[in-house]
């Protein structure tokens, strides 16, 4: 197995990229990893792991200082963790997304997945210690992330997140299967957040986001706003440009509207067989009491996905109580700490990062026992 290391994703071929990130979705695919790579506070390096096959895995590597976004800061996840020398982290997977994973060509057996997935790491320890650093960090890796990892280093304590990744399966062949699959509770609910959005004079159009960065800049910062991340309008506008231009054909925008004023708006991209919702806001004072995010960002979007044949909608972190509400399975998202090559093995996570988190996640399957899957979350609860 030989891991070659690049500077750049442009040095990749996307057709040997594509071969080991298929399974990873749109958060690990070329065109979107190439975004995140401009805009990276920092050196990008790119693992690309051949067997005699072929590219058999891949894992992207960032040495960043003074991340934009807290919740990709591993000082903010860990709460303990201090950069290296020279102020920087070495962050290994996407930086964008909340959802990641090692990746792996399918063709792979058992016994070379496993070969592949300490290739890589291994590499990686050795890329974190050329560079001075003391830990390698994998933020939000999912359930086959954890596994991958946890099968490297079995005494590895992930740090769960206060939030997971939530999809939606689409079920049957229509709008009305999806409400059929709810329980009578809360599909009575549904039907009654459907009517009355329509009552409160709002409707929701379907757009081509291309030549439209301008609105979708607008809404998405209310939306960072609500979860504590102040972005600058132009910035955001230069960035759904990027998106635009590298995804063309892909995106799906939203917009609520009240007659001809747009209130709202929540963007989507189609990637494989699912629609991942990438941004979303509102002006919650002009559609007050309509529930214009369930309606834009849940019911539409399955919509969508009906018409496209698409397997359902990935909805991402954040609010998962409610996405659990309406169908949304939630699985656990988790970030670990690896040592650079030759570095003892030490904690850099304060001992309420891991503690609060566990209990939180044990309060919410006691008060909604009908909502969450405990199986995804169990073997991770009590490491």
């Amino acid at each position: 197995m030989q891991v070659r290391v690049h500077d750049t994703l442009a040095a990749v071929p996307a057709a040997d990229w594509a071969t080991v990130a298929a399974g990873g979705g749109l958060y690990a695919s070329h065109a979107w990893l190439t975004l995140v790579e401009q805009e990276t506070p920092g050196r990008c390096h790119y693992l690309l792991a051949h067997d005699g096959a072929g590219p058999a895995g891949a894992l992207p590597v960032y040495l960043t200082a003074r991340e934009p976004n807290p919740y990709y800061d591993p000082g903010s996840v860990f709460r303990a963790a201090a950069p290296g020398r020279d102020g920087r982290y070495c962050l290994a997977g996407s930086r964008s997304g909340y959802r990641n994973r090692i990746l792996l060509a399918d063709r792979l057996t058992e016994p070379q997945r496993r070969a592949t997935v300490a290739a890589l790491l291994d590499r990686l320890a050795a890329l974190a210690a050329a560079q001075g650093q003391e830990h390698a960090y994998l933020l939000y890796l999912d359930a086959p992330g954890l596994q991958q990892v946890g099968g490297y280093a079995e005494d590895v304590e992930p740090v769960l997140s206060y939030s997971g990744d939530a999809w939606l399966d689409a079920p049957g062949s229509g709008f009305e299967d999806y409400l059929a699959a709810l329980t009578a509770t809360r599909r009575k609910t549904t039907r009654k957040e459907l009517r009355r959005f329509a009552e409160r004079g709002l409707d929701t159009v379907r757009l081509d986001p291309s030549g439209r960065p301008g609105l979708i800049a607008r809404f998405a910062r209310l939306g960072n706003e609500k979860y504590g991340i102040e972005e600058d309008e132009a910035r955001l506008r230069d960035r759904f440009e990027r998106q635009s231009a590298a995804l063309d054909g892909n995106g799906v925008l939203f917009v609520c509207r009240r007659g001809p004023t747009a209130v709202g708006m929540a963007l989507a991209y189609r990637w494989g067989e699912w629609l991942y919702l990438r941004a979303s806001g509102f002006d919650h004072d002009a559609a007050a009491g309509a529930y214009p995010y369930f309606n834009v960002v849940i019911y539409e979007p399955l919509r969508y996905c009906y018409e496209a044949g698409l397997r359902g909608l990935h909805l991402g972190s954040g609010s998962h109580d409610a996405k659990a509400a309406r169908g949304a399975r939630i699985g656990p998202l988790a970030s670990v700490a690896l040592p650079a090559a030759g570095t003892a093995r030490s904690d850099p996570a304060a001992p309420t990062a891991r503690t609060g988190v566990r209990r939180y996640w044990e309060q919410q399957f006691t008060a909604l026992p009908h909502l969450l899957d405990r199986e995804l979350w169990r073997p991770w609860l009590g490491r």
